[in-house]
């Protein structure tokens, strides 16, 4: 059986190696989490590749290596595909290096688009049929100089990690000052992404050039037509990471979370067309709403966050609430820094 995630940062070590990703440690892995609550059981699909021993479910995945450090992470099936650009990605048995000759940041994100135009005109990824045209920068340590930017829907393709916002907007009783409701969005049926699913109420990557705070109120205004005035009032409220795999690839990805109360009588329009509609749903509704099979899967972690923050989840309510914390901090800058290095 896999390890509970007291253990499972020591089974890690041991099972990049070591585990291949068959479909029968999947089973088991099915198998054990029906004894996990419903929202644990969310939290360790957010979390899918971590549970898997950072082994994908087509087999292991190979580093990609740019200016000395991991950047990103191959899996099998891409790596097929990048075996015929060795101009861009050089590859060896065990890792893929940037081309060392791409030694700035316009060499390197020209070159890579080259790569993701070509392989979109093939059609052979799954990731790229949601292209977007709109590009995330990558770095080696967040907030320094980025190493290149990149069309936004082949980030996980590299397996490179990915930075966004989201507001979590509320209003509190005027009884009792708790939390009263909180506004989710119905996304966009022509969303390439979870298409008519509910979210947070506003949220969006981190696209090249912008800094959190400008992408909050940028997207506010976008997603929700919230004044700048009032989304300068939003709290910033740490950041929740996690690391799965979907059909797309790999997701290694960190949100920064804004709390923003907002008056009673608000009520958010959208002015980019990417969201159908708002609802103000109560709070002891929330946790219901989150864990149905309507709200987006990789939006869970920053719901559940603001519950843990505000009280409604608590080590009493839920059995295994130090582990659920831990889903909700996976350390993926320490990860890609002490991935093992190869000798390429």
């Amino acid at each position: 059986m896999k390890p509970d995630l007291s253990t499972v940062f020591i089974e890690v070590n041991n099972m990049i190696v070591k585990a291949n990703g068959t479909s029968e440690l999947l089973q088991e892995e099915e198998d054990a989490m029906s004894i996990f609550s419903p929202v644990m059981q969310l939290l360790r699909s957010c979390n899918s590749f971590l549970m898997q021993g950072l082994v994908s479910v087509q087999g292991e995945c190979r580093p990609l290596l740019a200016c000395g450090r991991q950047i990103g992470a191959i899996r099998p099936d891409v790596a097929k595909c990048l075996l015929n650009y060795p101009q861009v990605f050089i590859p060896s048995p065990d890792a893929f290096t940037l081309n060392p000759q791409l030694d700035s940041y316009n060499k390197r994100s020209n070159a890579i688009d080259l790569v993701l135009q070509d392989l979109r005109t093939k059609n052979v990824l799954v990731a790229l049929r949601g292209w977007r045209d709109e590009c995330f920068n990558v770095w080696a340590d967040f907030g320094v100089e980025p190493l290149f930017k990149m069309e936004r829907s082949g980030v996980t393709l590299l397996g490179v990690r990915v930075f966004g916002v989201h507001i979590m907007g509320y209003t509190r009783s005027s009884e009792d000052g708790r939390v009263k409701t909180i506004w989710v969005q119905k996304r966009s049926i022509d969303k390439p992404t979870y298409p008519g699913m509910m979210d947070t109420m506003v949220g969006g990557g981190i696209t090249a050039g912008l800094p959190p705070f400008q992408v909050m109120l940028k997207e506010a205004h976008e997603e929700a037509a919230i004044s700048e005035s009032l989304a300068k009032t939003a709290c910033p409220a740490g950041t929740v990471s996690f690391f799965t795999e979907t059909e797309r690839g790999l997701h290694a990805n960190t949100e920064f979370v804004y709390d923003l109360e907002l008056p009673s009588d608000f009520v958010p329009c959208n002015n980019d067309g990417e969201v159908e509609g708002f609802e103000a749903v109560p709070v002891e509704d929330y946790l219901e709403c989150v864990t149905s099979l309507k709200y987006k899967l990789t939006s869970v972690p920053v719901a559940v966050d603001f519950l843990v923050r505000h009280g409604f989840i608590t080590p009493e309510s839920e059995p295994q609430y130090a582990a659920l914390i831990e889903l909700l901090h996976v350390p993926l800058d320490q990860m890609y820094h002490r991935w093992p290095q190869t000798t390429s």
